[in-house]
């Protein structure tokens, strides 16, 4: 039956279509409408499809994904109003059972880190490189590396400790945190190598910061300190953080939670001076500096009267042990970086040392290996083992346990066997003596020269002594038990604009 023209509605007819009285006329857009909603659709199943097949392919890794890229913002967090692409993100500590908050900064793609640990007096809500330093424009987008400023921590010393800190009994468990919780969050959400960063400190951090570095220098390859205190295994050290942590905190029990009593083994392996030898050991390099303590003009027109002499007692103190510290790490040869500066405790001389160091901190990173890579053992062929250094410890406890000691006792008997066979073998017949009967034992000598080529000496690079004899079939099996069993390595281990910095007294 005809459809009258008049029928159609006319917010239906697209320009340029005429309503025909004929309904085949009529159906025709309807039946090309039907076919393009299918083509769509088919495009959007495939795309679909494609996508799914990615995922799967990549296993769901958003570090690979998500490495770099400063202008998106992370999920669960939010932008600071610090500007500079610095997003707050809340990162779950089990370890304090808490979460902390952290201001991050992506890289422009590049799997750098550089973590910046705040002073003694750290505020809960921000890290004062984002308020009184801003860290992420002296770091800059051309920087290319993830800016990591963990919120909190006042008179932390940024470490474990041992007990609960002040009256309401808080755990603290800092290095922990940096050094296991925090990496894996970084790596998952912002591509963060696990073995590729650097680290900052200043005033209590400063320390700290060095210690972090010599003993994970895994994850630190290079450490810059800035009117740190670096002595503290002694009375005056001891008093310094007892009177420190009390004004400020007041943790008066951090004096024994911290690291125990003074003068304990804690307190002697958390002294970045007394293990400033392991950074030369690890190849990492110390950037380092102080102020005289002579205040620059800005900085004593920002301090009240009271302000300005805790500045210039503090960083002269500090300028002290920083001289010590120098000479010590020279000793050792590690490589240092002196940088000159100038002025008291303030957030101004720690934003231009940050400045001064930047192009230090970075070429560290960019020339320095891996510590894993520097030990690095290597099998006959040259090629890198992988879990050579695990390898090398089991064989030698396997070796340890199931190889007898090479005693003088041990020896003499393997003389006297092979003397009685070799008298033996004289009196035997040749064609017997040809044939090299399985009975007589190998001759004594040199035992390197005997297992020179036993299986996988070169490969963990070490030298067995030769068994006695009787016992070569079950090393052997030993050894190659071990190269099959040994275990991994274990160090497989747009938004507002910014504030204005400020200038305030010691940190």
């Amino acid at each position: 039956m005809p459809i009258p023209p008049e029928s159609l509605d006319p917010n239906l007819v697209t320009e340029g279509w005429q309503a025909s009285p004929t309904t085949a006329t009529a159906a025709r857009p309807h039946r090309r409408r039907r076919r393009r909603l299918a083509g769509i659709a088919v495009v959007v199943a495939l795309s679909l499809g494609l996508f799914g097949i990615s995922s799967l392919i990549s296993g769901g890794n958003k570090a690979s994904a998500l490495t770099g890229h400063p202008e998106v913002l992370r999920e669960g967090c939010t932008w600071d109003k610090s500007g500079n692409y610095v997003q707050n993100c809340k990162v779950w500590s089990a370890s304090q059972n808490k979460f902390v908050i952290v201001q991050i900064r992506a890289s422009s793609g590049s799997d750098n880190g550089v973590y910046l640990l705040d002073g003694m007096r750290a505020s809960e809500e921000r890290s004062a490189w984002t308020t009184d330093v801003q860290a992420a424009k002296v770091y800059d987008g051309a920087s290319d590396t993830t800016l990591v400023m963990p919120v909190g921590g006042a008179s932390s010393f940024y470490t474990d400790w041992d007990a609960g800190a002040g009256d309401q009994n808080t755990t603290i468990k800092e290095e922990t945190f940096l050094t296991d919780e925090l990496p894996d969050y970084l790596a998952e959400n912002f591509g963060v190598s696990k073995s590729n960063n650097a680290i900052i400190g200043l005033s209590m951090s400063g320390g700290p910061a060095v210690t972090l570095a010599e003993r994970h220098p895994e994850q630190f390859k290079v450490v810059q300190a800035m009117s740190g205190y670096y002595q503290t295994d002694n009375p005056i050290g001891a008093l310094g953080v007892f009177g420190s942590q009390t004004m400020v905190s007041n943790y008066t029990n951090g004096i024994v939670n911290m690291w125990g009593a003074p003068g304990s083994q804690r307190w002697t392996d958390n002294d970045p001076s007394k293990n400033v030898n392991k950074l030369k050991e690890n190849g990492q390099t110390l950037i380092i500096s102080s102020g005289n303590g002579f205040l620059t003009a800005s900085e004593m027109a920002k301090l009240s009267q009271q302000d300005q002499i805790s500045a210039m007692a503090l960083e002269i103190l500090s300028a002290f042990s920083t001289v010590l510290m120098q000479l010590q790490a020279a000793q050792t040869g590690a490589s240092v970086i002196s940088l000159p500066n100038y002025g008291g405790h303030t957030w101004e001389n720690w934003g231009r040392g940050l400045a001064d160091g930047k192009d230090h901190v970075l070429e560290a990173l960019r020339s320095t290996p891996p510590v894993t890579d520097k030990v690095q053992l290597v099998s006959a062929s040259g090629s890198p083992e992988p879990e050579g250094a695990a390898k090398a410890t089991q064989a030698a406890l396997v070796a340890a346990k199931a190889s007898p000691a090479l005693t003088p006792e041990v020896l003499a008997a393997a003389t006297e066997a092979s003397e009685s066979s070799a008298a033996s073998s004289a009196e035997s017949s040749a064609p017997s003596a040809a044939s090299g009967s399985s009975e007589v034992p190998a001759a004594t000598g040199d035992a390197s020269d005997a297992t020179a080529d036993s299986p996988g000496s070169t490969e963990v690079g070490t030298t067995v002594p030769a068994p006695p004899a009787g016992t070569a079939d079950t090393n052997a099996g030993a050894s190659s038990a071990t190269q099959s069993q040994a275990p991994a390595s274990s160090q497989e281990s747009v938004a507002p604009s910014a504030t204005t910095p400020t200038t305030t007294p010691a940190a």
